[in-house]
């Protein structure tokens, strides 16, 4: 018997044994030439369903058309994997009551993101935020408590409102080549 997947040539194997259901699906012990142990799944149409290879370590579990669930009804489901975990899929719908995730790095790519919060509350040591314009509407306050305050455009600073106030403690300075006081 010659098995042919699209990984690579096909390779000599030895069918050790087999079980067929009346529906056609079947499960299958096989051996490689190289001496490897494989264990296969396969429907009635001879598609894949599941795939454990000793010789690579390697388990496959396949759902070729349907959904695909893992379920623990009265425990929890567990995904531990010593070199990583990829998702790969056209959308992602998520319902959670609380999430944490803990890690060294996060870098993310969106074209869009849209964040709808009760609070938001952010601590860091250091944000730094780069955008071609940036935009902000607060409907009622916006405060900035700092130890030092700096705002630096290159070009223009405008400040517009129906009332302005400045205090200062000790000195206020306006320095430029023209200064106009309406």
């Amino acid at each position: 018997m010659t098995r042919d997947d699209s990984e690579g040539p096909a390779e000599t194997v030895e069918v050790l044994g087999t079980l067929t259901t009346v529906s056609g699906v079947s499960a299958s012990i096989t051996r490689s030439a190289v001496a490897a142990d494989v264990l296969r799944v396969v429907d009635a149409s001879g598609r894949l369903l599941f795939e454990h290879d000793a010789g690579t370590l390697r388990t496959i579990i396949v759902a070729p058309e349907g959904d695909l669930e893992l379920r623990a009804l009265r425990g929890k489901v567990k995904i531990v994997a010593g070199g990583g975990f990829e998702l790969e899929t056209p959308s992602v719908h998520a319902k959670v009551g609380e999430a944490r995730i803990e890690g060294r790095s996060l870098s993310t790519t969106f074209e869009r993101i849209k964040t709808v919060v009760g609070v938001l509350e952010t601590s860091a040591v250091r944000i730094l935020e780069r955008a071609k314009n940036s935009y902000r509407e607060v409907e009622e306050l916006s405060q900035t408590r700092a130890g030092r305050l700096r705002l630096v455009a290159e070009k223009a600073v405008s400040v517009l409102g129906q009332r302005a106030v400045i205090k200062a403690r000790e000195d206020v300075k306006i320095k430029g080549d023209k200064v106009y006081l309406a």
